[in-house]
């Protein structure tokens, strides 16, 4: 299992199928503040949560493919994922979500830095790539202040609530990665 402290009451671990009922209760209590952009949702009961989890916990082992909890202290805040990872081409794709209670304190920003390490530095990988929807600003801007380069944007690709949506597209490489930029802290 990872774990990562970020700072001294913030926590980066592996979200296993035992935090189910933490993820549920996460995702009804903050629910509206992820659907907006996710083409995905209905994971606030325990059995649907800890199926998703499950997912996740077998491709860990066969792909490296990974959901972080983000705790603050004892509470799960959010997740940090590699939604793809392709070990033979050696590319990845990261995400997030975070309840607006725990926004504004640089929390993504060293979580993100702390998989792109992992990501490149332990598992070869050459390049990560970040998406989301044009509108989500601040995604868009998480992806600029790690030093991701929009590569374009794929037009009507996923539903969110019946509504088609555009996704961006960004992505940086191994070589243009040197950590987490002093400003972005």
């Amino acid at each position: 299992m990872l774990s990562l402290q970020i700072d001294d009451d913030v926590r980066l671990a592996d979200l296993e199928p035992w935090h189910a009922e933490q993820l549920a209760g996460l995702l009804r209590a903050h629910g509206p503040d992820f659907y907006e952009w996710l083409p995905w949702e209905g994971f606030e009961q325990v059995d649907a949560a800890r199926s998703f989890l499950e997912g996740f916990a077998k491709s860990r082992g066969e792909t490296g493919r990974r959901i972080f909890g983000i705790w603050v202290g004892r509470e799960l805040v959010g997740a940090t994922l590699f939604p793809s990872f392709n070990p033979r081409a050696a590319t990845a794709e990261v995400g997030v979500l975070l309840a607006s209670t725990a926004r504004g304190r640089g929390i993504v920003t060293r979580a993100i830095a702390a998989m792109l390490d992992w990501a490149f530095d332990e598992r070869g990988v050459h390049r990560v790539e970040w998406k989301c929807a044009p509108g989500n600003a601040p995604s868009r801007r998480m992806a600029q202040r790690l030093g991701f380069t929009h590569e374009g944007t794929l037009r009507e690709v996923f539903p969110v609530r019946e509504e088609r949506q555009d996704l961006e597209v960004w992505a940086i490489l191994s070589r243009e990665w040197s950590g987490l930029p002093a400003h972005a802290g």
